[in-house]
Order: C-alpha cells, then structure tokens, then sequence
C-alpha cells in the first residue's frame, strides 16, 4: 500500500510579491498599447466621461423638478451646445482677422530681437569667410528633391470626417451617460458578491462622482474667471478683441506648464502686432504673467489641498497622455488624474498610488 500523500503546506503557496508587480507592470503597458492604437475610440469616451461628470449636477437637479431624465439630459445638453456654438461663432471673426496681423507682429518682434541677433551674424560671417578659405563654395552639393504633398485646404477637407464623427460619437456617448449612468452602477453593485461590498461600491462611486465633478466644474470656473480678468486686462491696455484671447487662455489653462506657455507667447505676437515700441508690447503677455501668478495662488485654496498633485507626476502625464493621443492628451491629462487621485483614496489596496500621486 502506498504511503499517504503529503498535505500541502499553505504558507508554502504565499504570494509573491514581486511576481504580482511584474504582472501589473505588464498590465500596465499592454493597456498603454491598446490606448494608443485604439485613440479613435478612447479619446471620444474619455471626453464622454468627463463631460457627462460636468453636466450631471444640472440634470439631476431638473430631475428634481420632476422632469422625465431623457427631457432634462435633453434640454442640458441644448443649452450647452447652444453656448459652446455662440462662442465658437462670436470668436471666428476676430480669430480670422488676427491671423491676417500675424507677419506684421513677426516682423516687429524681429526688429525688436535685432541687437540680439548681431553677435549670430558675426559668426555667420565668419563662418562664411573660413568656408572660401578652405575652398568650399556656397553651393550646396545636395541635391534636394521637392516633393509636392497635399495643400492645407486638402488636408483639412481629408480630416474634416474624422473629426466631425468623433464629436457626434462623443455627444452621443454624453447624452447615454447622463440617460443610464445610474443603471450602468446598479449594474456594478449587482455583480458585488457580498452586501457590505455592495455598499462600499455604492458610497465610493457615488463620493467620487461628487467630487469629480465638483472639482472639474471648479477649475472650469477658475479658468472662466481668469479669461475674464484677462480680457479686461487686455481692453485696459487696448488690445482690440480682448474676449478671444480671453477665451483661449481660459482653455489652454487646463493643460499645465504647455498651455500657459503658449499663451504667453500667443499674446507676446499679440502685443507686437498691436504696440510697435517694446515696453507696450510686452505688458500684453506681463498681464497674463501677473493673473497667472495670482491664480496658483488662490487655487489650493479652493480646490483644497487634498486634491492637490505632485508636480512631477503631472509632468510625467503630460508627457505620456500627448504621447498617446497628441495635443486633446494634454487637455485630458489632468482630470484623468485627478480621477485617479480621487478612486485611489477610497480602495484600501490603492493608498499607495495616492500617496504618490499627491503633493
């Protein structure tokens, strides 16, 4: 007779540790792999997402009205459209007629850089005087080869499809949010196994989504109120239009770092193709410089520390988040943060990745 089998020793199967995080980082890239092949379809989604977080506060409260949900979606959705189209409309026209300023500023920040530039045409000379002595002749013997590719209005009319069905897609996936959110998350508590995860699922989604939007709808008024200083600012100093570049330093300010930047330089061109003395000039993007400067000043105050992330890691998501999905990446790069800090907090598993996270 054979002798019994051996029991298995539990603590001899333990988890492995490293295994687990090997597993995960694995996880991580073959996600980041389907995030950037499948662009077309996350980024629509992700809007959606963000979007429905924005506009759901105001549905439920028309629902509270008693108000069908569908009629109340409906009517939030109208009237936001209806606003972002009004914009749209009100800032082509000066859009068009600043463009056309455009090679007048360029020449008078050239003029302006002239002194600047003496010391590079010094050593352009020089380097011109030491090519003749070593026999070499300013013909270049590369051959170039001009490739005729597709014009501008050619390129436009070629994604102009793409486009316009992505915002169908993503307005359409914002209305089915704000319609079925709530039975998409009965759904999720049905599949819990057990009732106090039920009720954990419940409570965290439910905090989160508070948050969310509350944070999200906070910074959209930061933002709002920051074009609005500056376009006052910029009809004091009388910069004609001043609500366009009101508009559009609001909207770059969601994206960290980049989009403060680029309005810095946006309004630098504006001041040059206004004012054509320096000083003058330069206190068109000095405003934004001042506002700017209160504004991250004033925002831990009102979004609250907690919320507050760490730089680096913000640095690090712009760069991943434009990677995958290109310039709509840096503008959805800090909510999906966000929305990471603020699930983060509520598993218990998950508190080392808010800490991480966090300033």
């Amino acid at each position: 007779m054979s002798a019994p089998a051996e029991a298995v020793d539990v603590s001899v199967v333990a988890e492995h540790p490293t295994r687990n995080r090997l597993l995960a980082g694995i996880l991580a890239l073959l996600v980041l792999y389907a995030c950037a092949i499948a662009a077309v379809l996350v980024v629509p989604l992700l809007f959606a997402v963000l979007l429905s977080l924005m506009l759901s506060p105001a549905v439920r409260h028309m629902c509270n009205w008693r108000l069908p949900r569908a009629l109340a979606a409906g009517l939030v959705m109208m009237v936001a459209l209806a606003g972002v189209g009004f914009l749209l409309a009100s800032l082509v026209g000066p859009a068009r007629a600043w463009a056309d300023q455009v090679p007048t500023s360029l020449s008078r920040i050239e003029h302006a850089l002239s002194d600047l530039r003496s010391p590079l045409r010094q050593a352009t000379d020089a380097g011109e005087k030491l090519s003749k002595l070593a026999d070499i002749d300013g013909e270049s013997r590369l051959q170039r080869v001009v490739q005729a590719g597709p014009s501008r209005m050619t390129q436009m009319l070629q994604s102009t499809p793409g486009a316009i069905g992505s915002v169908v897609a993503t307005l359409v996936l914002v209305f089915i949010f704000l319609l079925r959110g709530d039975g998409l998350l009965r759904k999720l508590v049905e599949l819990a196994p057990a009732l106090h995860l039920k009720k954990d699922i419940v409570i965290a989604t439910r905090s989160a989504q508070h948050e969310l939007s509350t944070y999200i709808i906070t910074i959209a008024l930061i933002n709002g109120v920051l074009g609005l200083l500056l376009a006052l600012a910029l009809w004091f100093l009388g910069v004609p239009d001043p609500l366009l570049w009101g508009g559009v330093a609001g909207l770059l300010n969601f994206v960290p770092y980049v989009g403060p930047m680029l309005v810095i330089g946006l309004l630098t061109v504006v001041g040059f193709g206004q004012f054509p003395t320096v000083i003058p000039a330069l206190a068109v993007p000095a405003a934004f410089a001042v506002l700017k400067t209160l504004e991250e000043l004033i925002t831990p105050q009102i979004v609250g520390k907690r919320l507050d992330l760490d730089p680096i890691v913000v640095f690090l998501a712009l760069m991943l988040c434009g990677w995958l999905w290109g310039p709509t990446g840096l503008l959805l790069a800090m909510p999906l943060l966000t929305c990471l800090r603020i699930i983060s907090e509520r598993i218990p598993n998950w508190s080392a990745l808010a800490k991480l996270l966090g300033s």
